[in-house]
C-alpha cells in the first residue's frame, strides 16, 4: 500500500491544477480562508472520486439506479483509500429519531432490559412473581356461572399467510380455531378464510369451552395447562356471551382475559405480564409504544395563544390568526349567527368575550343553531356550530395540500402525552426496571451520568444476571464514553435527533465510526469543533487521534487554533478566496507552517498578525431585563442583557446559551413586533423591553432561499439594480425591452425550456432528484435575444456569473450598486459569484450575506441583532472582517447579541454573560458576567480561564 495519497491535477471549481500528497495513517488539516477551496480539495475532489470508484465496482444493474457520478476535474488520484465523510449536517428530522437510536446505544439498552429487567406492577409497584397453572385456575374458578372458552396463542401479531401453523392444528385434532379474533372450524376454514401475506395476524387453538362451576374444576385446570403448554405460558380466555366487535389489535378486547405464568401482581390479578422481548421496550413498535401517542411522547394540539394573539382586535379585525382579517363571507356570518345565541358580535374584541362565549366560537356548540345568509336565505345549523379548534383538526387530517398542512402546524403546539408523561412507552414496559431504573430513566439521564450508572451496574447484579449482561455492558459502555470524549456528555440519549446542531449531530456520527473500529479508512470531516467550547477541544482532539491510531487517515476541513496545532501535518490553501484562492500556499508540519512566509495561516498561527483587544469597551445605555427564564435547564435565571453594546452569550456547550437567547428571549421580542412565531416561548416570569428598541432581527446560518432561483444578487436587491441598468442600455431601448426582460423569473426573457433555472429536474423515482445542465440555454437562464443586450461588454449572464470582488471593479462607477458590493466585501465574501445558488452557500455565508442586507439598508431606529456562532467556517483573517462589521453595526445605534466560543469574538465583544457551570443538568446558571477583563478574573468561569492567556 502507498504511504499517500498523490493527487494531481486538481481544477474543481477554483483550484488551480494543484498537485498535492496527503500522508497516509495521519492527521491532516486543510485551512485558509473561507473559499480558498478547501472544501473543495477535501469534498468535491477526493470524496466525490472515492464514491465515484465505488459506484463502478458495483454491478451494472445496481449502477443503473445510481446514475452517472460526474468525475472531478483531476488528472489522477493514487493510494485512495475507501471514504467516509462526516459533514455539518444535522441528522435526520424524524421526530422519533433520538440520540440512543442513531447512536444504537438504545438497541442494546432494549436487548439489555429484555434479558435482566426485573417486572414491577405499574399500579403499586410491587415486584412481579411468577404464578403457577393451579393458581391461573383458581383466579379462573371466581367466575362463577359465566361460559369461558379457553385459548391457547400461536401467533402473536405476526406478518404472513400462516398456513402451517393452521395445518398442524388441525393434524393436532382441534375442532375450532380463532383467526383475528373470529372462531371457524377446523374442517371448512382453508375454505373460508385466506390471510393477506403482508398484514399482521393472531392466530389461537381453541382448547376448551367450559362453564364454570365447581364441578368441572378438573376440566378447568386440564384446559389452562394445555393451553399454556401449547401457547408457550400464555393464554387467553374469552367470556362466549360477550359481543366484541371485530378490529385487529394489540389492546385486548374487555371480554379478554390474558394469562401468563410469567408472573402476576398479587394486589391487581388482572394485569398481564408476559416474557420480555425488545420489541416491547421500542417505541417504534405497536409491541411497546403508548398506545395514545404512538410512541412519540407528545401529541399536537391547536394552541389558543396562537389563535389569539392579539385580544384587543375582533374578529374582523384579523383577532383570529388563522383566518386573518375577514370579510362577511360565509363564515364571518355563521359566526355572527353563533354570536347572536351568545351574546357576542364579529367587532367585539376577543379580549373581552366571556369564557362562555370563547368556549362556544373556539370549540362549538352542540345546540341546533338558524340565521340567515346575506342573500336572504334561511341557514340552518341542525347540529350545532363545529367550533373553529374541532373545524381546523378536521380540516388538517382530511387535507391533501402539503401547504395547507403547514399553514395549520403554525397554530399547533406540541404537548407531552398525558398517557404515559412523555415517556413514549406502555406503562407495564415502564414498569420494568434495572437497580431502580426503567429504560426510559436510563435515556432521561446526561450521557455523562448514564455511563457512570452502566459503569457501576456489574456490581450490583447477581453472578447469573452479570453473565448474561457482559457483553451488553461492554458495547453500552464504550459508546458512552466515544460520546462522553467528544464532548456530548451533556447531552441525553432521549433528546431529539432533530434538536442537535450540525457540530453535535457531527460530532455524534464521529462517536458512531470509532464505534465501529474500522481500519484503513479515509475520513473527511467538516470543522467538528463547531459548538465546542474551548474546554472540549482537548477531549475532540483526542478521539481524532485515537481514530488515527486505528490504523486511518484523517482529513480534517479545519479554522481552530488548538485543532490545527495538534495535526500531524497542514495544508494551507490561498492566497485569497474564490478566483483569488485554489494555490497550495504552504503544507508541512505545524512548526513548518508558522516559519512559512507565505501562509496567512502561519502568520496569526506565530502572532505576527493577531486579532487586537479593543481600547475601550462601549457601555450599555440601557438594558432587557429578564425575570425567572425556567426553560430547559435555565435554573430561575436572572438577567439584564445589555444594550447598544456587542454583548457575547458564553459558556460550555449545553449550557442554557441558546434556551436563554434563541427559545426565550428573542421569540419574545419577535411576537412583541408583531412576528408570527413557531411553536411556544420558554418559560419566564417577565421581560422588561425599553421604549427604544424598534426591531428584533434574528440572523442565523439558514439558507438564504430555498429554491435554486435565489441567490445573493437577488437576497441583497443588487440584481434590481443591475437589471435598471441594463434596461437603460441603447440596444435594450431600441427593442423595447424593460427591466423585466432581465429577470429568469418572469416569462419574456428567459428560457422558457428550463423557465429560467438554467437546470433541469430529472425525477428519481427512489432517490433524490438530480439537476442537469439545461441543453437549450447552457445554463445560462435566458435567451439569446437577452443575452444579446450588453452592458460594458458583458450580458446579464455574464454579470450574474461576476464574482463580486470582479464585479465591484466593473460597477465601480455606480455608486448605489458598489455601496452593496463593498458590504459584501467587508464580509469577506468577495469570493462568491453574484448569481451563484442560495443552495450551495455553505452557512456561514448566508449569514454574512444577511449581514450585508443589513449593513446597507438606511438606519430605521434601534435594531437588536442576534448571531449564533457567526464564525462558522471562518479563517481567523475573515473572523477578524466579521468583528469590524458587526462593530460598524454597533457603531450605528444598534444591539448586537451573539452566542459564541471563538475566542477572538468573545475578548473583542463589550460585555460578557458567560453561563455554565457545565452542560446539561449542571449548567444553567450565570456564573460571570461584565466586561471581558472582569470574566477574565471569576475563578470558576471556564470561558474566563481561556480568556486570560488572551488579555
Amino acid at each position: 500500500m502507498k504511504d499517500s495519497i498523490i493527487v494531481k491535477g486538481a481544477r474543481e471549481h477554483n483550484l488551480k491544477n494543484i498537485d498535492v500528497e496527503f500522508p497516509r495513517n495521519k492527521l491532516i488539516v486543510i485551512t485558509g480562508l473561507s473559499g480558498s477551496g478547501k472544501s473543495t480539495l477535501a469534498f468535491d475532489t477526493l470524496y466525490a472520486e472515492g464514491q465515484r470508484r465505488y459506484v463502478e465496482s458495483l454491478s451494472a444493474y445496481a449502477r443503473q439506479f445510481l446514475g452517472l457520478m460526474d468525475k472531478p476535474d483531476v488528472d489522477s488520484i493514487e493510494g485512495l483509500s475507501p471514504a467516509i465523510s462526516i459533514e455539518q449536517k444535522t441528522t435526520s428530522k424524524n421526530p422519533r429519531s433520538t440520540v440512543g437510536t442513531v447512536t444504537e446505544i438504545y438497541d442494546y439498552l432494549r436487548l439489555l432490559f429484555a434479558r435482566i429487567g426485573v417486572h414491577h406492577c405499574p399500579k403499586c409497584h410491587s415486584e412481579v412473581k411468577p404464578q403457577s397453572a393451579e393458581n391461573i385456575t383458581r383466579l379462573i374458578m371466581a367466575q362463577q356461572g359465566d361460559t369461558l372458552i379457553f385459548l391457547a396463542p400461536m401467533i402473536n401479531g405476526q406478518k404472513g399467510t400462516h398456513e402451517q401453523v393452521i395445518d398442524d392444528l388441525r393434524k393436532q385434532g382441534f375442532s375450532k380455531i380463532r383467526v383475528d379474533q373470529i372462531i371457524y372450524d377446523a374442517d371448512t376454514i382453508k375454505d373460508d378464510l385466506t390471510l393477506e401475506r403482508y398484514e399482521k395476524h393472531w392466530i389461537e387453538a381453541v382448547i376448551d369451552t367450559v362453564t364454570i362451576d365447581e364441578d368441572e374444576r378438573s376440566r378447568i385446570n386440564d384446559a389452562v395447562e394445555q393451553a399454556l403448554s401449547l401457547g408457550k405460558e400464555r393464554m387467553i380466555i374469552i367470556d362466549k356471551n360477550a359481543t366484541g366487535e371485530k378490529k385487529k389489535e394489540l389492546q385486548r378486547a374487555a371480554s379478554e382475559t390474558v394469562y401468563s405464568t410469567f408472573g402476576a401482581c398479587v394486589k391487581h390479578p388482572k394485569l398481564v405480564f408476559e416474557s420480555l422481548e425488545p420489541r416491547m421496550f421500542s417505541f417504534n413498535s405497536p409491541f411497546g409504544a403508548c398506545s395514545e401517542c404512538h410512541g412519540l411522547g407528545e401529541i399536537t394540539q391547536l394552541s389558543v395563544d396562537l389563535l389569539i394573539p392579539d385580544k384587543t382586535k375582533s374578529i374582523m379585525e384579523g383577532g383570529l390568526a388563522i383566518y386573518n382579517k375577514m370579510d362577511l363571507a360565509w363564515r364571518a356570518q355563521q359566526i355572527s349567527v353563533v354570536g347572536r345565541e351568545f351574546g357576542f358580535d364579529v367587532w367585539t374584541p376577543l379580549g373581552e368575550f366571556s369564557p362562555t362565549q370563547l368556549n362556544a366560537l373556539l370549540y362549538g356548540t352542540i345546540e341546533p343553531l338558524a340565521g340567515r345568509w346575506s342573500n336572504g336565505e334561511s341557514m340552518k345549523l341542525d347540529d350545532g356550530y363545529e367550533g373553529i379548534i374541532p373545524q381546523t383538526l378536521r380540516l388538517y387530517k382530511q387535507t391533501e395540500s402539503e401547504w395547507r398542512k403547514k399553514e395549520i402546524e403554525k397554530y399547533m403546539q406540541y404537548k407531552p402525552c398525558l398517557s404515559c408523561a412523555g415517556k413514549r412507552l406502555q406503562p407495564v414496559v415502564l414498569a420494568v426496571q434495572i437497580d431502580n431504573k426503567s429504560i426510559i430513566d436510563a435515556t432521561d439521564m446526561s450521557i455523562e451520568n448514564a455511563a457512570k450508572f452502566f459503569l457501576a451496574l456489574p456490581e450490583k447484579l447477581n453472578s447469573k444476571d452479570l453473565f448474561i449482561a457482559k457483553q451488553v455492558l461492554k458495547e453500552i459502555n464504550e459508546r458512552l464514553g466515544f460520546l462522553n470524549n467528544v464532548g456530548l456528555g451533556y447531552l441525553t440519549l432521549s433528546r431529539s435527533a432533530k434538536t442537535l446542531s450540525g457540530g453535535e449531530a457531527q460530532r455524534i456520527r464521529l462517536a458512531t465510526q470509532i464505534g465501529s473500529n474500522l481500519m484503513g479508512v479515509l475520513y473527511i470531516l467538516d470543522e467538528p469543533s463547531i459548538g465546542l467550547h474551548q474546554r472540549d477541544n482537548v477531549k475532540l482532539i483526542e478521539t481524532l487521534h485515537r481514530l488515527r491510531d486505528l490504523g486511518n487517515t484523517l482529513i480534517v476541513v479545519e479554522h481552530d487554533e488548538d485543532t490545527i496545532l495538534a495535526a500531524d501535518y497542514v495544508i494551507d490553501i490561498g492566497p485569497g478566496a474564490g478566483i483569488y484562492g485554489g494555490h497550495i500556499t504552504a503544507k508541512g508540519t505545524p512548526a513548518q507552517i508558522m516559519a512559512n512566509p507565505n501562509s496567512l495561516t502561519g502568520r496569526y498561527l506565530n502572532g505576527e498578525l493577531r486579532i487586537v483587544v479593543p481600547e475601550k469597551r462601549r457601555v450599555a445605555t440601557d438594558f432587557i431585563e429578564v425575570i425567572g427564564a425556567k426553560e430547559n435547564n435555565l435554573k430561575n435565571v436572572n438577567v439584564k442583557l445589555p444594550l447598544g453594546v456587542l454583548c457575547g452569550i458564553t459558556g460550555v456547550s449545553g449550557s442554557g446559551k441558546s434556551t436563554l437567547i434563541n427559545q426565550t428571549v428573542m421569540p419574545y421580542l419577535r411576537q412583541t413586533f408583531g412576528e408570527q412565531i413557531e411553536g411556544s416561548i420558554g418559560e419566564f416570569e417577565s421581560i422588561t423591553l425599553p421604549s427604544c428598541i424598534n426591531n428584533v432581527i434574528i440572523i442565523n446560518q439558514d439558507p438564504i432561499g430555498k429554491t435554486p432561483r435565489s441567490n445573493p444578487a437577488t437576497y441583497t436587491k443588487l440584481f434590481d439594480e443591475i437589471r435598471d441598468l441594463f434596461a437603460q442600455t441603447q440596444e435594450a431601448k431600441m427593442r423595447g425591452y424593460e427591466k423585466g426582460r432581465f429577470s429568469f423569473n418572469v416569462k419574456g426573457g428567459r428560457c422558457e425550456t428550463c423557465q429560467g433555472d438554467g437546470l433541469l429536474k430529472i425525477e428519481m423515482n427512489f432517490l433524490p432528484d438530480v439537476y442537469v445542465e439545461c441543453s437549450d440555454c447552457h445554463g445560462k437562464r435566458y435567451n439569446k435575444e437577452t443575452l444579446s443586450v450588453f452592458y460594458k461588454g458583458k450580458n446579464i449572464a455574464e454579470v450574474l456569473n461576476m464574482e463580486v470582488e470582479e464585479a465591484a471593479v466593473f460597477f465601480q462607477a455606480i455608486p448605489s450598486i458598489n455601496k452593496k458590493l463593498q458590504t459584501l466585501l467587508a464580509v469577506g465574501l468577495g469570493y462568491i459569484k453574484l448569481g451563484q445558488s442560495s443552495t450551495t452557500l455553505s452557512g456561514g455565508e448566508s449569514q454574512r450575506i444577511k449581514i450585508t442586507k443589513e449593513l446597507s439598508k438606511s438606519k430605521r431606529g434601534h435594531v437588536v441583532y442576534m448571531l449564533d456562532e457567526p464564525t462558522t467556517g471562518l479563517h481567523f483573517d475573515d473572523t477578524k472582517r466579521l468583528i469590524g462589521v458587526l462593530n460598524s453595526l454597533v457603531d450605528k445605534g444598534h444591539s448586537i447579541f451573539v452566542i459564541e466560543h471563538n475566542l477572538d469574538v468573545i475578548k473583542s465583544c463589550d460585555y460578557l454573560i458567560d453561563l455554565g457551570y457545565e452542560g446539561g443538568n449542571g449548567g444553567g446558571e450565570i456564573i460571570a458576567q461584565g466586561t471581558p477583563e472582569e470574566v477574565a478574573k471569576i475563578a470558576h468561569s471556564y470561558t474566563g480561564e481561556f480568556l486570560k492567556r488572551l488579555l
